[in-house]
Parts: C-alpha cells; sequence; structure tokens
C-alpha cells in the first residue's frame, strides 16, 4: 500500500516507470520514422495511416511521460502550469498530425470512388516488413511497460500496456493488409485496412483529448477527496495553521494534492519543515492513491486572530 511508502520510495516507483513509458516514447519516434519513410519512398497509403498513428501515440507517451517526470519529485512543487500546457499540446499536434494527413486521405477517396480503375498505393508485399517491424518495437513496448507495471504496481503503467497491446494487434492487422493488398491488387482490401488503422488512431487522440479537456476545465477535481482533506489538516494543525485552499486533481489512476496554508510569520523554517512532511503524510493517509502533495506556507501576522492577513510571498520550503 503507497501509505506504507516512504516518499523516497513513491519517487523511485515513479522513476521506474518514467524509465518505462521514456522507452515507449523512443520506440514511437523510431516507429515513426521507419514507417513515414517507407510511406513516402513508395507512396504506400497504408504506412502512412500507420505512421500517423504512430505519431499520435507519441503524443500520448510524451504526456505520460511529462505526467511521471513531474511526479517524480515528490517533495518538490508540483508544475501545474506545464502539466497543463504539456496535455493541451499533445491534443493539438495530435490533431495537426491527423488535419496533414486528411490531405492525402481526401485525394485518395476521392480516387477510389471517382476512378475505380486506379492502380493500388500498396503493390509491394515487402512494405510489410516495415509493419512487422514496428509490430515487434510495439510489442518489446509492452514487456518493458508491463515489467514496469509489475515492480510498481502503478496503474498508469497497466493502461500504458494495455494500450500497446492493442497496437501490436494493429500493427499485425496492417501487415495482414499489406500483404492481401499487394497479393490481391485489390483496393477493396487496400481501403478496408487503412480504415481499420484509421480507427486505432481515433482511439489514441480520444485518449488525449478527454485528458486535456478534464484539465483544461478542471473536470479532474475530486471534490469529496478535497473536503476530507480539508477536514482532516483543521482538526491535526488547527494549532499551527489555518487552511488558505486546498485542491485534489486525479491523473490517470492516482491523485496530485496541493495545500495553501496561513501560518505564524516568525515560524521557523526548520519547523515548517517538519510541519510540511506531517501534512504530506497525514494526506497520504487519508487516500493511498495520493501520490503528490505540495504544500505552501503563507505569512499570517494576525495568526490567531483571523484578521488582517498579510498576503505577501508563499513561504516556499524544498
Amino acid at each position: 500500500m503507497v501509505m506504507c511508502l516512504s516518499l523516497r520510495e513513491v519517487s523511485h516507483r515513479f522513476r521506474i516507470g518514467f524509465e518505462a513509458v521514456r522507452i515507449a516514447f523512443i520506440v514511437s519516434v523510431t516507429g515513426l520514422a521507419l514507417e513515414l519513410t517507407f510511406a513516402i519512398l513508395f507512396h504506400s497509403m497504408i504506412l502512412l495511416t500507420d505512421a500517423v498513428h504512430w505519431a499520435v501515440d507519441g503524443a500520448l507517451e510524451f504526456t505520460t511521460m511529462m505526467t511521471l517526470y513531474l511526479v517524480i519529485k515528490v517533495l518538490k512543487r508540483f508544475s501545474w502550469g506545464v502539466l497543463y500546457l504539456e496535455s493541451v499540446l499533445a491534443l493539438i499536434i495530435s490533431i495537426a498530425v491527423l488535419g496533414t494527413y486528411m490531405v492525402p486521405f481526401v485525394d485518395y477517396i476521392n480516387s477510389f470512388i471517382a476512378e475505380p480503375g486506379t492502380s493500388i498505393t500498396t503493390a509491394n508485399p515487402f512494405l510489410a516488413l516495415a509493419s512487422l517491424v514496428g509490430g515487434a518495437l510495439t510489442f518489446y513496448t509492452f514487456t518493458e511497460l508491463r515489467k514496469a507495471y509489475i515492480r510498481t504496481r502503478l496503474e498508469i503503467l497497466k493502461a500504458e500496456y494495455v494500450h500497446a497491446i492493442i497496437d501490436t494487434v494493429a500493427s499485425a492487422l496492417v501487415t495482414i493488409g499489406i500483404i492481401v493488398t499487394s497479393f490481391t491488387q485489390s483496393k477493396s482490401a487496400e481501403l478496408l485496412t487503412v480504415i481499420a488503422s484509421l480507427f486505432f488512431t481515433f482511439h489514441s487522440i480520444t485518449n488525449i483529448a478527454e485528458d486535456s479537456i478534464k484539465s483544461v476545465l478542471g473536470l479532474n477535481i475530486d471534490v469529496e477527496l478535497k473536503y476530507k482533506l480539508m477536514s482532516v489538516l483543521s482538526e491535526r494543525f488547527a494549532e499551527n495553521m489555518r487552511i488558505r485552499s486546498v485542491d485534489v486533481r486525479k491523473i490517470g489512476s492516482f491523485y496530485i494534492a496541493k495545500a495553501e496554508l496561513y501560518v505564524h510569520p516568525h515560524v521557523t523554517i526548520s519547523k515548517l519543515h517538519k510541519m510540511r512532511l506531517a501534512i504530506i503524510r497525514a494526506c497520504r493517509e487519508v487516500n493511498e492513491m495520493i501520490y503528490h502533495v505540495d504544500v505552501m506556507f503563507y505569512p499570517d501576522t494576525k495568526y490567531g486572530k483571523g484578521t488582517n492577513l498579510v498576503k505577501g510571498k508563499s513561504i516556499k520550503v524544498t
């Protein structure tokens, strides 16, 4: 259980997760470069579509990788703005990639309808080797993510390795589609393979869009858990501080919390540091899925009287 782990152990688990997702991201970039190169050289619509899938998956893995990187530093301030920015950026990149792809895709559909006698774009059966290598890379990603999940039990890694095994199936379908298309010279087989690959691409974009919308609109806020934390902090630390605000966000399967507190302006840094660690432990005892807690202290010259608050810069302890 997470609440039995030290902060160092929690950080270590996220570091393992980060390294696993970083491997997945590098594999996606490699797969993208491989299939895009062959798609351009041989004008294959199937490989071009699969390359778009690689690009979108890479954006999704980049988002997860950055989230884990930020969470690794459990004793440092969580960069909420950076998280929102990279989440939205991943969505923008995915939409831009898909939008760019739609130009040749529309041309392809028009030629399929208006010129039924036009030859297929994937006539070389050896192009299946490119997607076969891509499938092997994806399966390697699956094994690395699954090993990391077994070591850490981070649910965010479980979601990633399940996605990787689905992508392995997608690569197998693309490989079969290329072989069938090239040997039968069937435009219908090629179109069916392209549409199937697009289905997996839209699935990835849907995941990115969902995370981005929740982050921007604040739909990932857990109100019930927020008030539980406020109640616990008020009961345990009422003599030393007053609550300014508490925020709890769900990211994937875990929570990130932030507590802003008013304290006496003359309290020592040493006492603030001890209080900060105690607050982090208290938050993690409320819910074992809270993996990161930001604690920010603000000076209150009238501490204990509740009036004339000093709203200066926060006291940040690292």
